[in-house]
């Protein structure tokens, strides 16, 4: 018996041991799993950090890439295009066939390069998002990617939404272009939807096909059926994380697929209104020192000198028009336009300090006979329909030749006359 309680005894206490050895290594392996968690979610912010910083980067590159060729290779082509085609005005019975047929092609290869180059450009980052927003930047692209894929799409876009961060802008846009990107390579699709549309809360961007849909593996799980339609549904769906928002993809085989991205609108995602135009230093006009000029007085405003140059030398030579100043940007032109009086304003969209389309409407507001003509590298339908809405007279894209700028600034002030004449009858 005393051997039996003594062996039950040692067995009780090995029990015991093996126990409290078995909660210990229990313990320590809890609070490895946790450490472990702790590092994973550690490198997982990293990791987040990281991509945040590399699409910032990513879009900052493409804005500047964008900007070099609008502001210097575009502009250099426009200038070469004036030129070839003043030099063709000019010297067209000094020159043999061979040589005028040489120059012609000249401008038409003048042309296309411009043409490529400022699709190019608008593809990487389109000016209009900065310069109006992204509703007129929205309806610029589905219009563009009509054109381009002969996809037809049914564009619900607002004339005006009320202006985002530029983080927010960006991040809706590039859902916009990868989802349309999307449709065009794998749906399938005869006609797609764009919908943008905001509340109080947040701003919702939805781009639908009605293609083949997405057929999701049924071996894979759910964040590896995402990863495979590729890089860009990850980085939009990054871009919209970091902003609080969030990404949903609805699709379903052969009844297309819903790209939905929604953007809360508070903290920093609204916009700090701009500056009011009542706040600019201004002096009082008196109409009644406006000299009136036998010759008809223009303003060229332009942030870039070939340009101004080139302009100026078209005009110059006519016996009827001046060029009574020049401006370097919106504010100087609409001070300059304050100041001269001018019968007409030649004036680029994308200026520094102020947009031109700001400068236009502050401009018909202090002079409201001053006629204005609108003469850019941005060429596209929703750009017309910009200056239209603002109330410019006229517009020029700057791949045209020295002709269409000349034609249109005489139609303008033909007009400008013919109103006069009847006004004062």
């Amino acid at each position: 018996m005393k051997k039996d309680t003594k062996r039950r005894a040692r067995v009780s206490i090995a029990g015991s041991k093996t126990f409290a050895n078995n909660q210990a290594s229990q313990a320590t392996a809890l609070g490895d799993l946790v450490e472990a968690n702790e590092a994973l979610k550690s490198k997982e912010e990293s990791l987040r950090q990281l991509s945040a910083r590399l699409l910032q980067l990513q879009d900052e590159e493409r804005r500047h890439i964008a900007r070099d060729l609008h502001d210097i290779t575009g502009q250099k082509l426009a200038l070469q295009s004036m030129n070839l085609s003043a030099l063709q005005t000019k010297q067209a019975f000094h020159l043999d066939a061979e040589a005028q047929l040489t120059l012609s092609e000249s401008l038409v290869l003048n042309k296309e390069i411009a043409t490529e180059i400022r699709t190019l450009s608008y593809l990487l980052h389109p000016p209009l998002l900065d310069e109006l927003g992204l509703s007129s930047a929205a309806r610029w692209y589905a219009t563009g990617f009509t054109k381009r894929t002969g996809i037809p799409i049914d564009i619900d876009v607002p004339q005006e939404v009320e202006r985002l961060s530029p983080d927010a802008e960006v991040a809706i846009f590039r859902v916009l272009q990868e989802s349309l990107t999307n449709v065009h390579r794998y749906a399938n699709t005869s006609k797609a939807r764009l919908r943008l549309s905001t509340t109080a809360d947040e701003i919702k961007l939805e781009i639908e096909d009605y293609g083949k849909g997405i057929q999701a593996p049924r071996s894979k799980a759910p964040q590896e059926s995402v990863a495979r339609l590729g890089v860009g549904i990850q980085g939009m769906t990054e871009r919209i994380r970091q902003l609080g928002g969030r990404l949903e993809i609805t699709s379903s085989p052969k009844r297309g697929t819903l790209v939905s991205a929604m953007i809360p609108l508070c903290g920093g995602q609204v916009a700090a209104p701009p500056a009011s135009a009542e706040s600019a230093s201004s002096v009082s006009v008196d109409g009644s020192v406006v000299a009136q000029h036998q010759r008809q007085q223009i303003l060229i405003a332009d942030d870039h000198e070939m340009l101004r140059r080139g302009v100026r030398t078209t005009l110059q030579t006519e016996p009827d028009l001046e060029i009574c100043g020049e401006a370097v940007n919106g504010q100087d032109a609409v001070d300059k336009a304050r100041e001269l009086h001018p019968d007409l304003v030649i004036l680029d969209i994308n200026m520094p300090v102020l947009n031109g389309l700001v400068a236009v409407r502050q401009i018909l507001r202090y002079c409201p006979s001053t006629k204005i003509v609108i003469f850019s590298v941005h060429d596209s339908d929703q750009t017309r329909q910009e200056v239209r809405a603002v109330g410019a007279h006229g517009f020029v894209s700057k791949g045209k030749d020295s002709h269409d700028l000349l034609r249109v600034v005489r139609d303008v002030l033909k007009r400008n006359t013919q109103a006069a004449s009847a006004s004062a009858r």
